[in-house]
């Protein structure tokens, strides 16, 4: 079949095979040493598929992180309804300590392309403040809705938990042991419970049986 005869079913369909091939090849010989070639071949495709979607492999790179980090949040917010966003902020930052090798790949590529590049880092920079975004969106919930200290600056709570992520993304990538993930918890929680309002911060240390700030 010939992409011009591709429904759109079927475009989408490629696309995300494509840059499932991506996503493999860029994590098995980095960013500079995966050629266009070798992805449409994993694809099983040939290089017009890719060049038709994409005008290199810098843009596929983009394309693959958003898929991989967009993937693992609307899983995260998806996996309980009844989770409050503090629930949600504590099991991102639980799951620093098992995220998939390949998302912690692609960013310490992204990032190692941005250094070198500045178009690309003006991209990458975009890219990045998308996600934010929807951090801040889910911060926004919580002060509304009473579960985050309305004093807080949501763009520097975002700003720190984008920067322990990425700081995980270098960990990950020279091999640095992690905490133990009992350990790691009991801080994140600390962190959560840091960032309650006044009132609510108080009921929970006096409260240690309480879901999500044991």
């Amino acid at each position: 079949m010939t992409l011009v005869d591709l429904t759109t079913s079927d475009h989408d369909l490629l696309t995300k095979r494509l840059l499932g091939a991506a996503i493999d090849i860029f994590a098995e010989r980095g960013l500079d040493k995966a050629g266009v070639a070798a992805i449409a071949r994993r694809a099983g495709v040939t290089t017009g598929a890719i060049y038709s979607r994409w005008a290199g492999k810098q843009e596929m790179l983009l394309d693959a992180l958003d898929l991989v980090m967009t993937a693992e949040l609307s899983q995260l917010l998806t996996a309980d309804g009844d989770a409050s966003v503090a629930d949600i902020l504590e099991s991102l930052g639980a799951d620093l300590l098992v995220r998939e090798g390949a998302t912690d790949a692609l960013l310490m590529e992204a990032v190692s392309a941005a250094h070198r590049d500045p178009e690309f880092r003006t991209m990458l920079n975009i890219r990045f403040a998308e996600q934010e975004e929807r951090l801040a969106v889910m911060v926004d919930q919580g002060k509304a809705t009473g579960v985050i200290d309305p004093a807080l600056p949501t763009d520097a709570v975002v700003a720190l938990c984008h920067a322990i992520s990425l700081g995980f993304v270098v960990f990950a990538n020279i091999d640095k042991p992690l905490p133990a993930a009992d350990e790691w918890t009991t801080v994140i929680k600390r962190i959560i419970r840091s960032a309650l309002p006044p009132t609510q911060s108080d009921a929970v240390a006096g409260s240690p049986t309480k879901k999500g700030h044991t």
